[in-house]
């Protein structure tokens, strides 16, 4: 493909073949597409901006200079590894659908693929302690005392995943009709994990009393019993009443979290969190896995060892009986 060596990307056909590859590899229905798509044809656009040349022209040396200048920006790892399997996947869709394939002589990134980082479990399923979910709480809080919509949203929605240890969808996805609130207790209706459906109740007022804030604030009370979007964007960017994407709150959340001094988080901490003490409150499995909805015990068990810390409630007694004459 010399005629598209040193190509200017925003007048070639490269850049429409991008667009279409991503449209056409990015899963429909999902709360994220729009943005999933878009980072996936800027990550690609990003590459053939930097190396100037056209697919056919790619060399695996070209992909690795490209890795190089990501990790000199000081991307993490896991992001770099997530743009070179877009570039990846955007010749074997060439190579397989376009006329593109056609001037390709295989796919330069399986050359210079970098090493697939090490899963974010450790980070992910680490649980936060009680002294750190109190200061995340009093940043959100604050926030949320300023008479500001995002961080009331944001205070409920926080304070509804460590009430519940909800997985992220689960409590994004909410609509209107999906929370019933009968005094001081809130029933929420929720799709979960294997599609079946769960009321589940809340009975800590402050639960419910931040939702209503939240809803009052943003002058949405009327989308109860409704089947809008319980959670929505309040920013410039997007038109006001869009459902919330997970992306959207995380990056809030991790900026509240390096307020409270706590550093580096991940949204499923919270249900960790709540799994940690539920298990300490109670000492029963089965009544952690219940919380939980876990159909299975055996995958409570592994959910509670990874994060639980043995309580000592032996070795005392232990001593003593071994050191009768310190009596």
């Amino acid at each position: 493909m010399t005629g598209l060596a040193k190509i200017d990307l925003a007048d070639s056909a490269v850049k429409a073949a991008v667009a279409v590859w991503a449209e056409a590899t990015t899963s429909t229905g999902l709360a994220r597409q729009a943005d999933i798509r878009r980072e996936k044809q800027r990550s690609v656009e990003a590459f053939f901006n930097l190396v100037k040349v056209g697919p056919g022209e790619v060399t695996p040396q070209d992909v690795q200079t490209w890795l190089r200048e990501m990790a000199k920006r000081g991307l993490k790892p896991t992001t770099v590894y997530a743009r070179a399997c877009h570039l990846s996947s955007f010749f074997q869709w060439a190579m397989r659908e376009t006329a593109l394939g056609q001037t390709l002589r295989g796919n330069p990134v399986r050359y210079a693929m970098p090493k697939a980082p090490k899963p974010y479990q450790s980070r992910s399923t680490k649980s936060l302690t009680d002294e750190q979910v109190v200061k995340l709480l009093k940043v959100v809080r604050d926030r949320a005392a300023e008479a500001d919509p995002v961080g009331k949203r944001d205070y409920a929605l926080l304070l509804m995943f460590f009430a519940t240890g909800l997985r992220r969808q689960e409590v994004l996805s909410l609509k209107g009709k999906d929370i019933e609130i009968e005094d001081d207790t809130m029933y929420v209706r929720t799709k979960v994990k294997g599609g079946d459906y769960q009321r589940r109740e809340i009975a800590d007022p402050p639960v419910r009393d931040a939702l209503l804030e939240y809803l009052r604030t943003a002058r949405r009370v009327s989308i109860l019993k409704k089947d809008g979007p319980l959670w929505t964007r309040h920013d410039r960017a997007g038109k006001p009443g869009l459902p919330l994407v997970a992306w959207s709150f995380v990056e809030n959340l991790k900026k509240y979290a390096v307020e409270a001094g706590i550093g580096d988080i991940h949204l499923h901490q919270t249900r960790h969190t709540f799994a940690r003490m539920v298990s300490e409150m109670s000492g029963s499995l089965s009544e952690t896995q219940d919380a939980l909805g876990h159909r299975n015990q055996t995958t409570t068990r592994v959910y509670v060892q990874r994060i639980a810390i043995k309580r000592d409630r032996h070795s005392r007694r232990i001593l003593e009986r071994l050191s009768p004459d310190e009596k």
